[in-house]
C-alpha cells in the first residue's frame, strides 16, 4: 500500500521540475534577444549580405514594360508584320494560294508516279518484243531442222521404194504381209503401180485388202469437210 501511494507523489514532483526548467529556458532566451537588440545590427558578411529585414533590393532596370527578371524576346522587340497587307492580298486569298500549292505538289507527285509506271511498262514491252524475236529465231531454226529431217526421210523412203521395186514380187509380198501399216502405206503410195500390183497379187488376201483400204483413204477429204457447201458448177 505504501508503494502505490508513492507513485502519484513522484509524478507530481517530476511535473514541477519540468515547469521550473521551462521557466529558466524562457528567461535565458529573452535575455539573449535583449542583448542582440542593445548591441545593434551585426556587420554583414558574404553569406548574410542582402538578407534581413533591413535589406533593400535594387530596383530592376527598365525593360520597356517587359516582365522583370525575364529577357526580352524577338516578339517583344520586333514589330509584328502583316504579310497579307505587304503583298496586297487578303488572308483568305493566301489560304487559297496555299491550297493551290499543295494541290500542285500532289499533281506533280502523281505525274512522276505515272511517268515511272509508263517507263516500267515500256521496259517490259521491250523485253517482251526481245523475247518474241528470240522465239521467232528458235522457231525458224526448228523449222529448218524439220525440213531437213523431212528431206532426209523422203530420201531414205525413195531409196527403200527403189529397193522393193527391184526385189522379186514374191519376196516383197512376204515382207509386206508382216510390215506395220504406216510404213507399208508410205512405201506402197510411192511405188510404181505396175510393181505394186505384182507384189499385192502375191500378198495374203486380208493383208492386200487392208492395204487397198488404206490407199483408198488417202484420197478421201479430211474429217469435217463433208458438211461444207459444194462449189456451184
Amino acid at each position: 500500500m505504501s508503494r502505490v501511494r508513492l507513485l502519484p507523489a513522484l509524478i507530481a514532483v517530476s511535473i514541477g521540475a519540468l515547469a521550473f526548467k521551462g521557466v529558466d529556458i524562457y528567461q535565458a532566451v529573452a535575455q539573449a534577444v535583449d542583448a542582440d537588440a542593445d548591441a545593434g545590427p551585426k556587420p554583414e558578411t558574404a553569406l548574410t549580405a542582402g538578407v534581413g529585414d533591413h535589406a533593400v533590393e535594387p530596383a530592376p532596370p527598365a525593360t520597356g514594360g517587359a516582365t522583370p527578371g525575364l529577357a526580352p524576346n524577338a516578339a517583344t522587340c520586333l514589330p509584328s508584320l502583316d504579310y497579307a497587307a505587304e503583298l496586297g492580298v487578303t488572308s483568305q486569298e493566301i489560304l487559297v494560294l496555299r491550297s493551290l500549292s499543295d494541290r500542285r505538289k500532289t499533281l506533280d507527285d502523281r505525274e512522276v508516279a505515272v511517268e515511272t509506271r509508263e517507263q516500267a511498262a515500256a521496259a517490259a514491252e521491250q523485253r517482251l518484243q526481245d523475247q518474241i524475236v528470240d522465239l521467232k529465231k528458235v522457231e525458224s531454226q526448228v523449222q529448218t531442222l524439220l525440213t531437213a529431217m523431212d528431206a532426209k526421210r523422203d530420201e531414205r523412203m525413195t531409196a527403200l521404194v527403189k529397193t522393193y521395186e527391184a526385189m522379186k514380187p514374191k519376196d516383197a509380198a512376204r515382207i509386206f504381209d508382216g510390215m506395220e501399216d504406216q510404213i507399208l502405206i508410205d512405201l506402197a503410195k510411192s511405188m510404181k503401180p505396175a510393181n505394186l500390183a505384182s507384189v499385192m497379187s502375191l500378198m495374203q488376201s486380208k493383208r492386200a485388202e487392208a492395204l487397198t483400204q488404206m490407199l483408198a483413204n488417202l484420197v478421201k477429204p479430211p474429217a469435217g469437210l463433208d458438211g461444207l457447201p459444194k462449189t456451184p458448177t
